[in-house]
């Protein structure tokens, strides 16, 4: 399978072919697959993780209400957009730690925190010199300094990141004009940045 083996190419591809099939015109012809949930519940994380916000919707649109709050695989998806637009991220980090419907969603699931976690952070960026380690464990939802370490190493020189750890403090090497250090108080207020500029495109 193209997501075990982490192939989004191919999964892509795939997916373009096998959503013919899914197309209420072809159901008309023949009955839905057993697995027809299973996959699109598939598809839909696959949106969330890619910032595909605007394709979900319309993907999401076309799944009939009640299976968007009973069937155990389109629950998945849909209860993690709404975690996110609420910005409950500590919502999204318990979900990802239950049991999963599919092995193959943890992957998509995975990929979604990583990419909320990478946009908490560069909106601190823009607002902090530094932040205490211990601060980032609960800002980026992160659980130990080893944790932090592969997040910093996974995203080192992209879009500019240019992060190091020095003693007690994460520190944004990247020069910001007129940037000063804020309150840690006030660190819970960047983790809406993003759930506000989803509302605005959405």
């Amino acid at each position: 399978m193209s997501v075990e083996k982490h192939d989004i190419a191919e999964y892509e591809l795939h997916m373009s072919v096998l959503k013919t099939y899914y197309d209420e015109h072809f159901r008309k012809l023949i009955p839905d697959s057993q697995k027809m949930y299973t996959v699109l519940g598939l598809y839909l994380l696959y949106l969330l993780a890619y910032n595909k916000i605007a394709e979900y919707h319309t993907e999401i649109e076309l799944i009939p209400v009640h299976e968007q709050h009973n069937n155990v695989f389109i629950k998945v998806p849909v209860s993690l957009e709404q975690h996110f637009v609420e910005g409950s991220y500590a919502k999204i980090l318990g979900q990802k730690r239950q049991a999963v419907p599919h092995e193959a969603y943890q992957f998509f699931v995975d990929k979604f925190l990583d990419a909320i976690r990478y946009e908490i952070a560069r909106s601190a960026e823009k607002a902090y010199q530094s932040l205490r380690i211990a601060d980032t464990f609960k800002l980026f939802m992160i659980q130990s300094e080893a944790e932090l370490r592969t997040f910093i190493s996974s995203n080192d020189g992209k879009e500019g990141v240019n992060w190091r750890i020095e003693g007690d403090r994460l520190h944004f090497v990247k020069q910001h004009a007129d940037q000063k250090e804020i309150p840690s108080s006030k660190m819970i207020g960047l983790c809406l940045d993003y759930a506000t500029e989803l509302n605005r495109i959405v």
